[in-house]
């Protein structure tokens, strides 16, 4: 096909529209990873559905296929990709909570930070990202690890319906008052069934909450994974635990030159209900040579914000596997990739899978790797291009070490970077899902117009 303008045809738009030569393109193109450095065919700032509409059919006349931006944290920058037409969802942020059914409704672009700021104010939650800058889009549709997901299950679990525009313009509804099958996919089978412009979760009562860390110093490492992996085996779902490391503790508040403390693995804690329940789950921990800290009451707001944000502008590569457990195995590979952490940002996270979020929801999920005990990742952050080589490799390494003890040989979809492989995605979901998606891509976007994702291709 001959491509056109891509712009040609996008008329009665209220957003936006940036070309490669207008102003602010530079920026309107910028994604979290600084590795990627992507040139599109055109971004449309959409405010609405009809927007989007918009934008979509523009994008098919013209013959480009279509990235879609919502939060545009994703490591491997599918946000932005060249020769492309950008359906930038920035501007759509609203939500709108209905407490009496318990179910909030965001649109497409909206950040965690949105949707938590307009729930809690009910008593209210869903399962977020721990960073509250994190787009929902990407979190939701690659599945939704976060602190109440022992209770709640993944992001995933709790979206009951959706608006999707297709890769012919057509609106489609995800949900029991639409296609069920379409809903199954978007929980967990990531972006590639056409832009969804609002999602629609099950929001719950929040009672009360306790967080906190207990950290031990990085040579007791197999020790303290050891000990969290057993705490992660009783499976209580108030307690959703995972550990970090190396890192370093705060010195009478104040963040520690690395160069001279201590380095730790922290064992972070988030716990629905008392603070006793919380230290009798947690007290194997206190046992540990070093072990410092513990938990104290929080608000959900408190908790999201413990994490902070990271900011855009870095550079990342990170790459892991969805584990069984931490087996001896698996504790050694993950202390040996603490022992060469490169200084700097890196870090080593392991998040353990507990609770509900082992359970499929009632009409089943896409996500598929619910039999692992945990998520083990190496997150390379650095800041010079010239260190690109070393630090890369670091991540690589790490999660190859953890190959043995993988469930299933592939990792999380939102924390892989765009060299993910054709065999780590069909891997993450097993060949029957991965089948049934490729049928249901099939049905809504067979040409692959939306294949800057974690690709499933449309079958036949």
């Amino acid at each position: 096909m001959t491509l056109m303008d891509p712009l040609a045809g996008i008329d009665r738009i209220s957003g936006k529209v940036i070309g490669p030569n207008d102003d602010g393109y530079d920026a309107a193109r910028q994604t979290f990873n600084a590795t990627i450095d992507r040139r599109p065919a055109a971004i449309v700032q959409c405010r609405s559905t009809a927007d989007v509409v918009a934008a979509v059919r523009a994008a098919r006349n013209s013959g480009f296929a279509i990235a879609v931006r919502g939060g545009g944290h994703a490591v491997a920058g599918h946000a932005v990709a060249d020769g492309a037409l950008v359906v930038d969802l920035r501007e759509m942020r609203s939500v709108d909570i209905d407490p009496a059914r318990r179910v909030a409704r965001a649109q497409g672009g909206a950040l965690w930070e949105d949707v938590d700021g307009a729930t809690t104010v009910h008593g209210l939650a869903t399962t977020g990202g721990t960073f509250g800058d994190t787009g929902i889009g990407g979190l939701t549709l690659t599945g939704g690890i976060g602190y109440l997901m022992g209770t709640f299950g993944l992001t995933c679990d709790n979206l009951v319906r959706a608006e999707v525009v297709t890769a012919d313009g057509s609106i489609v509804i995800a949900g029991e008052d639409g296609d069920p099958e379409l809903l199954w996919a978007l929980r967990g089978g990531g972006g590639n069934f056409g832009v969804v412009t609002e999602f629609e979760f099950t929001i719950h009562p929040l009672g009360p909450l306790q967080s906190g860390a207990i950290s031990v110093p990085l040579e007791h490492a197999r020790a303290a994974l050891a000990a969290a992996a057993d705490i992660a085996r009783q499976d209580v779902p108030e307690l959703v635990i995972f550990a970090v490391g190396p890192t370093f503790d705060l010195i009478d508040g104040v963040e520690p030159d690395p160069a001279t403390a201590p380095p730790v693995v922290r064992i972070v804690i988030a716990f629905q209900g008392t603070t006793e329940d919380a230290e009798s789950v947690i007290r194997p921990l206190r046992g540990l040579p070093g072990a410092t800290g513990g938990v104290i009451p929080a608000t959900y707001i408190e908790l999201q914000a413990r994490t902070g944000t990271l900011p855009f502008g870095l550079r990342h590569y990170w790459k892991g596997h969805f584990v069984r457990d931490l087996d001896a195995d698996a504790i050694d590979a993950v202390a040996r990739a603490l022992e060469t952490t490169p200084q700097g940002m890196s870090f080593m996270l392991l998040e353990a899978i507990t609770g509900r979020a082992r359970s499929e929801p009632p009409g089943g999920a896409a996500f598929g790797q619910r039999e692992a005990r945990w998520n083990v990742s190496a997150l390379s952050i650095w800041e010079h291009p010239s260190e690109d080589g070393s630090m890369i490799d670091w991540a690589r390494r790490s999660a190859d070490a953890l190959a043995p003890s993988s469930l299933s040989g592939a990792g999380y979809g939102n924390y892989a970077s765009a060299d993910e492989s054709a065999e780590r995605v069909r891997a993450a979901f097993g060949p029957k899902r991965f089948d049934r998606l490729s049928r249901v891509k099939r049905r809504y976007d067979p040409d692959n117009i939306f294949r800057f994702n974690h690709n499933i291709p449309p079958s036949g």
